[in-house]
């Protein structure tokens, strides 16, 4: 055999073990590409389950949150604490911007309006609640100021507006009832 044989010998070794390699690698990067496939799926059916559990959670707290379980006693108690906790976080949030909601209705009304411009009722001044840490000293002050008795803002003559046949007072656009003495606009 000569040279030229034992060169084409060795290159043809050499292109095997390359085209093995190369299948290898192939066969390596589809099978990681069909196990990527497979924990995707696993983990999207596993947040379906957790989003089922969470509803069948809400749902038994609905219907049994009067009488829980003696098992679920102390689960149902910690979400009612924490749910009537956001709640007055939310009064208090709403409070800072100046805003509460009508007790009839539910609509967002401005602190200082007498009347819903949404459904008429006379608007009941409701207090932030007091929450220890966040505005326990500073609703003192507040509630301080408050007592003093605050004059009356000047009704806004604006001509692009409408006005209430009543007082006067500027009706912005969609407000049904007057917010100052509680008109019905019309």
């Amino acid at each position: 055999m000569g040279f030229m044989d034992s060169v084409k010998g060795f290159a043809g070794k050499v292109g095997d073990t390359f085209e093995k390699s190369a299948k290898s690698v192939s066969d390596s990067s589809k099978k990681m590409a069909e196990r990527s496939k497979v924990k995707r799926e696993i983990t999207q059916l596993e947040t379906e389950i957790n989003n089922a559990y969470i509803t069948i959670g809400k749902k038994y707290v609905e219907l049994h949150s009067a009488e829980p379980g003696s098992e679920f006693a102390e689960a149902v108690n910690d979400v009612i604490t924490k749910t009537d906790r956001i709640e007055k976080f939310k009064l208090l949030l709403a409070s800072m911007d100046d805003k509460q909601s009508c007790s009839n209705c539910g609509a967002e009304v401005l602190k200082g309006q007498k009347f819903c411009d949404k459904c008429g009722a006379k608007v009941e001044i409701a207090e932030p609640p007091i929450i220890p840490g966040y505005n326990d000293a500073a609703a003192i002050a507040a509630n301080a100021a408050e007592s003093a008795p605050a004059a009356e803002a000047p009704v806004k003559q604006d001509t692009a507006n409408k006005f209430c046949a009543k007082c006067g007072a500027v009706l912005e656009v969609g407000q049904n009832f007057c917010d100052k003495c509680g008109t019905k606009a019309e």
